[in-house]
């Protein structure tokens, strides 16, 4: 049974901007019910200029458990706290939680992507990796997946200078695996870019590279008709989008913000 708010509950807090495209309220409200947890999430629209100065204000709310970070905070929110082993790996993080000199920085991007990709039936361990994004979500995958011992990562991003610097961080954490700055064919796509979100009718890459029969696409956009989705399916790969990953993170949100 869903709590009503009282003057105990403690909140969470997911930032964004914008925040319009968020979903998951219905699933966090029935896993915290599920806790017996007397917490809310709510969404807070906060543009990346006052992210700043919003994570400062908040250290005063003695009722926050936590926050949630969301595109474009996740390297704002690395640079706002003390990362813990999972966001200092990525070099970004997606959850903040008070502590009493300032702020834990966390993320559970990379683990929620890999659980949802094995639950859909996808193989990351031998496979020939495409990533396309490097940003805060991006980082967190490409670690994921470099742990997971692939045959190859490519990645790639708009931004040639953020697409290097991720892989140069590859390697160093993975010196054995073979990573590179490239755009290619590969047995497992993965779009890590906000391409596809929302009303965006575009494709994060040219249709001729989305992999087909016996091939793989994840997009972590929580959107079931993403262009890639759709393109996958048709070409006969498997395919599967966001909201799996949101599913996945829920459970280890929680049990960071509020304990197990």
């Amino acid at each position: 049974m869903m709590r009503t708010p009282d003057g105990h509950t403690r909140l969470i807090g997911i930032v964004g901007d914008p925040t319009g495209h968020i979903k998951g309220f219905t699933e966090y409200a029935t896993a915290l019910a599920a806790r017996g947890a007397n917490a809310a999430y709510i969404p807070f629209h906060v543009a990346p200029a006052d992210f700043p100065a919003f994570v400062a204000g908040l250290r005063g709310l003695r009722n926050l458990a936590g926050l949630v970070a969301t595109i474009p905070h996740k390297l704002a929110a690395f640079q706002a706290g003390e990362p813990d082993a999972t966001a200092r790996l990525a070099g970004s993080a997606n959850m903040l939680r008070p502590t009493p000199t300032g702020w834990q920085a966390g993320n559970v991007d990379g683990p929620g992507f890999v659980l949802a990709a094995r639950a859909a039936g996808m193989s990351i361990s031998s496979a020939r990796v495409q990533l396309l994004g490097a940003g805060g979500a991006g980082r967190a995958v490409a670690m994921a997946v470099a742990g997971e011992r692939p045959a190859a990562l490519a990645i790639h991003d708009s931004d040639a200078p953020r697409a290097e610097n991720l892989a140069r961080a590859v390697t160093e954490a993975f010196p054995d695996l073979a990573t590179r700055v490239a755009l290619e064919e590969s047995s497992l796509l993965v779009n890590a870019s906000p391409v596809g979100m929302g009303s965006d009718t575009r494709l994060p890459c040219p249709a001729g590279l989305v992999p087909g029969a016996g091939g793989a696409v994840y997009d972590i956009v929580n959107r079931a008709d993403t262009p890639l989705v759709v393109l996958a399916r048709q070409n006969g790969a498997l395919a599967d989008h966001g909201y799996s990953m949101m599913a996945a993170e829920i459970p280890l949100i929680l049990d960071w913000m509020l304990g197990p």
